[in-house]
Parts: C-alpha cells; structure tokens; sequence
C-alpha cells in the first residue's frame, strides 16, 4: 500500500510539471492531514508567497466514494474549497482592493461589548435623524476598529467608552482632520446630531 501511494505521488508531481507549474510552487509535504475523512488519497493546500502567515488559502484532495451517500455508482471526485474570507482579507491587505466608500458617515465603536444597548440606542437616535451610521460588531481595540474606519472612508467615527459613557457623553473624531469633540448625549442626543450635522456640511 505504501508503494502504490508513493507511485501516485510521482505520477502526481510528473503530472504538474508536464502541466507547468514551475518546480519552485511545488513542496511535497507528507505530514499534512485533512480534517475531514472522507479523503482516500493525496490531500493539497495553497499558500500566498507575498503572506505565508495568513494560512492555506485552497485546499482540498481525493475523495474517491463520496459519492456513494447519494448513489450505487462508484464516482472517483477530486476537488477543493475556497477560504473566500482569508482571501479578501490577504488581498485588503496587499492593497490589491480598490478602497471603496462607504454610505454611511459614522462608524460607532464598539469600546466595551457589555454597553451593546446602549451603542444601538445611540445609532438608533442617529439614524432617525436621518444620519448614516455603522456599529462596529465586535470589541476589537480601538485603533484596529479606527484602521477599519480610515480604510472604508468613515469622515466620523465616535466613540463611546465608560468615562464618556459615565457623563452621558460620546467622544467625536473628524477621521479627515484628526480633531475630537465630547459631545453631550442628553435631549435625546440633540447636540451630537446637530455636531455631526454640522461637520458633515
């Protein structure tokens, strides 16, 4: 059994350079594993060269009676899966994306997960106002959520931790200039719309 496998990993390597694929895109790695067992013979991953960290991008193998859950006939299938997410996460930080704005004008930080309702209330209030405004959706730290900001075009992002929150108050950061404002929340966050109002134009 350990000939055979080894003869069908030389026919599959053969079989990649007559297709092409220069030598130095190829490693024979004989301690990988899948995780799932419905692979019966060579498994495969892909990696980016420009971000090895990132992790297999394409991966996929043999799987020779997968099939067989659906039909008698014994259908030999080969294939692979995508990592989508992983891809557009290596390709936004390549800057192979072009950046592109989004509708709305104010990303609401998240800077404690535990004042949740609180962040909905304020955007609640925003957007009756007629403003558009994103909540970011986890407590990530603040300067990635603020990269995230810069990198979608927000001109706004606010900010609202326990100090803030502690004084009815939200902080307000002009992504474009850099300056912040504390602005009150009272009259049912009045002064914060008429503040984003106006540096809106």
């Amino acid at each position: 059994m350990g000939e055979r496998g080894l003869d069908r990993l030389d026919r599959i390597l053969s079989g990649l350079k007559a297709a092409g694929v220069p030598g130095p895109r190829i490693e024979l790695d004989v301690s990988i594993a899948r995780g799932l067992d419905y692979y019966t013979g060579a498994i495969y991953e892909t990696f980016l060269d420009a971000l090895p960290g990132i992790g297999s991008v394409c991966s996929g193998g043999r799987y020779d009676n997968l099939a067989e859950l659906y039909t008698k006939q014994h259908l030999p299938g080969i294939g692979a899966s995508l990592g989508l997410d992983r891809l557009l996460a290596a390709m936004q930080e390549l800057d192979m994306i072009e950046t592109v704005r989004t509708p709305a004008d104010v990303l609401l930080t998240c800077f404690d997960p535990e004042q949740l309702e609180r962040y909905l209330q304020i955007a609640s209030q925003l957007r009756e106002a007629g403003i558009g405004v994103e909540l970011y959706p986890d407590g990530k730290k603040l300067g990635q959520q603020l990269k995230y900001a810069d990198q979608h075009g927000y001109p706004l992002a606010m900010i609202a931790g326990p100090d803030e929150l502690a004084e009815n108050a939200c902080q307000v950061k002009d992504l474009r200039s850099g300056e912040s404002s504390q602005i009150s929340l009272e009259q049912d966050g009045q002064q914060l719309i008429d503040h984003v109002r106006t540096l809106l134009g």
